[in-house]
């Protein structure tokens, strides 16, 4: 209309989008357009470096739209112990790509279970439970602590832990707990007690150079902590501990193909879980396949690059108004919005 607005990228938590639109007489209407309460995206305009020592090959697309391109892909898996697919936490597309992966494995090779990032270690129990059917998806969400813990919405995940459940597919809790990740992040190994050490494996390998250049990075853009050692040492502990886990299982189910559905930054460049993994296994058994196209650009940054469907947005969810925490007698309203 010839009127200039405004359009802003509002960081601190998380990333939001704003346009000020002008109505030409001085005054501004806003609007979200785009916006993330998934903190990674918090002052995410960082660059992160590409390894020297990657591979020349820009990794192959495929695109899971087409079946003919799920059978070629599953079919290059079913050799292998575990099938890594990264992917930024709220994008609903990347959880749908994970959806067709894991139906067209299963369809192919059934013998294969779920490891996922979503779902902290101490709640295993409760997970077991419900792909069970022993309790219902609204009480393992309030048991699993779901909503205080991951925080993502939990529609784009329902429909791979539904599939789970009905195809009694099992499910593994990964991630270690809120209270070990955020001592380790501030004080490094040091600060866990003898119990908490328990749920962290002994055997902690060094970070490769390629992949402290990307944790600086990241640590640069907004640092967990005050020191750049002990940020690493924390990550390298939160890798070691979730490939113990997948490792553990895979041990005793020499049969069993692992999904595992994490953060792209957990995997990429075979670095973090995958290669703990492999380590632990003895040999290179797993692939790692990247949601999105702009990743095949980066040569050696995925054995698989998948192409992303174009899918409508989840209906906004309803909100209360408010901002509410636990009180010791129920829940408190700290806040009217």
């Amino acid at each position: 209309d010839g009127d200039i607005d405004i359009v802003s990228l509002v960081s601190q938590e998380w990333e939001e989008i704003y346009v000020f639109e002008n109505d030409g007489r001085g005054r501004f209407q806003s609007h979200l357009v785009w916006g993330s309460t998934n903190e990674d995206y918090g002052s995410s305009g960082i660059r992160l470096p590409v390894p020297v020592s990657a591979a020349s090959t820009k990794p192959r697309i495929f695109d899971l739209g087409d079946p003919r391109k799920v059978n070629e892909l599953t079919a290059k898996l079913t050799e292998k112990r575990a099938l890594f697919i990264g992917e930024i936490h709220d994008q609903p597309e990347h959880h749908l790509n994970q959806l067709r992966l894991i139906q067209n494995l299963y369809e192919r090779y059934p013998y294969i279970a779920i490891g996922v990032e979503y779902f902290q270690q101490p709640f295993q129990a409760h997970l077991n439970d419900y792909i069970a059917g022993y309790i219902d998806e609204r009480e393992m969400l309030i048991r699993t602590e779901y909503f205080k813990r991951w925080k993502i919405d939990y529609r784009m995940l329902r429909p791979i832990l539904e599939f789970a459940r009905e195809k009694r597919i099992p499910v593994l809790a990964l991630d270690i707990s809120d209270e070990n990740h955020n001592k380790l992040f501030q004080g490094g190994l040091g600060s866990l007690t003898p119990q908490e050490r328990t749920h962290i494996p002994d055997d902690i390998q060094p970070a490769s150079r390629d992949y402290r250049e990307r944790l600086k990075a990241i640590f640069d853009s907004h640092p967990e902590g005050d020191n750049f050692e002990t940020f690493v040492e924390g990550q390298l502990l939160w890798d070691e501990a979730m490939a113990d886990v997948a490792a553990s299982y895979l041990e005793n189910r020499p049969q069993t193909l692992l999904v595992v559905l994490a953060g792209l930054g957990h995997m990429m460049y075979g670095d973090g879980i995958p290669n703990n993994l492999n380590r632990r296994l003895g040999g290179h058994y797993s692939a790692v396949a990247i949601n999105g196209i702009p990743f095949s650009e980066y040569p050696g940054i995925a054995d698989f690059i998948l192409a992303t469907p174009d899918i409508p947005p989840l209906p906004q969810p309803g909100k209360l108004g408010v901002t509410i925490e636990d009180g010791s007698n129920g829940v408190l309203i700290t806040k009217l919005v």
